[in-house]
């Protein structure tokens, strides 16, 4: 659109050669795919996020719900525009920025480099920690806590032992290492839900798996994490106004710092709610012609209804 606008990148650095301008697309200013429609489901199946959640679930492949191309490539656009201001302090030059979304999916796969592991692997390595077959376990009063340890790893497999107080299974000839534990890997499965179902609730379930050290997470909806002591106490939901005559709650930013308040301001803008600023008063084009961009499509400029 900027080019179009005739505000291309190498347009704008000519004018000003400490503009720092931020692209971000799905696959990248060059290259054959430069072209395609992007957005992050597409993107995370293309850069195998999908694929990989599937397999290592042992499902069917489905869409995640949630947005990380979009939210992850913001993220490191972000970061890359810092990095350019302070190479900026030192050299007096701006930089084009190019961030695509597939790389980004790439480069926050922290399993990534396990994918592309061509040397042989040693029998019984459990690579890359593998964090899908980590326990999900349902206890006595029938909420949900995720264990964050591969039962079958050394070491890991104490902390089980000791938790679960079975210390015969030290020696069972099904579980002596790790070999053995991932070929048996199930009937391990099977042994620990079924002690978690004589724990009475998770906080028992956490005390105990804790005092092995075992990190212990409860099951929970975004709304029931939202009620909790910890929220509150960490002013993790805030409510903003809806331009109207009510309210939403959203998360709070995650920034605290000691000397500044850093939570969530101001308010919601609709998509385009400043295109007459930035275009007009900072980039110098006339309203007559922003109004042209918009009645042709160019430019999408919303505001609050008046409905």
């Amino acid at each position: 659109m900027l080019n179009r606008l005739g505000l291309s990148n190498e347009a704008m650095m000519n004018i000003n050669p400490r503009l720092i301008v931020a692209s971000i697309s799905g696959y990248g200013a060059t290259g054959p795919w430069q072209n395609r429609r992007a957005y992050a489901p597409v993107v995370n199946a293309e850069a195998g996020i999908t694929k990989h959640q599937g397999d290592a679930q042992r499902r069917a492949h489905a869409n995640d719900p949630h947005s990380h191309g979009d939210v992850y490539t913001a993220i490191e656009a972000s970061a890359a525009i810092l990095a350019a201001l302070y190479q900026r302090e030192h050299t007096g030059v701006g930089q084009y920025i190019d961030v695509s979304m597939a790389e980004t999916m790439l480069y926050v796969n922290e399993h990534a480099h396990d994918q592309l592991w061509d040397h042989p692997v040693a029998p019984g390595s459990i690579r890359s920690f593998q964090p899908a077959d980590y326990p999900v376990l349902t206890v006595a009063d029938g909420s949900q806590v995720v264990v964050s340890g591969h039962p079958a790893e050394r070491g890991t497999f104490d902390f089980f032992v000791g938790a679960m107080e079975q210390p015969h299974l030290l020696t069972d000839p099904r579980f002596t290492d790790i070999p053995e534990r991932l070929q048996h890997f199930d009937q391990l499965m099977d042994l620990l839900r079924a002690w978690a179902l004589t724990v009475p609730d998770a906080d028992e379930i956490e005390r105990r798996l804790a005092n092995n050290q075992l990190a212990v997470g409860r099951l929970r909806s975004v709304r029931e994490v939202a009620t909790t002591d910890w929220a509150a106490e960490r002013n993790a939901i805030v409510e903003v106004s809806d331009r109207g005559t009510s309210t939403v709650r959203i998360p709070n930013s995650p920034w605290h710092f000691s000397g500044s308040d850093t939570s969530t301001h101001g308010i919601v803008k609709y998509r385009g709610e400043d295109n007459r600023q930035v275009f007009h008063d900072i980039a110098g084009i006339a309203v007559s012609e922003i109004e042209r961009y918009e009645s042709d499509g160019v430019l999408l400029s919303r505001g609050p209804s008046t409905r």
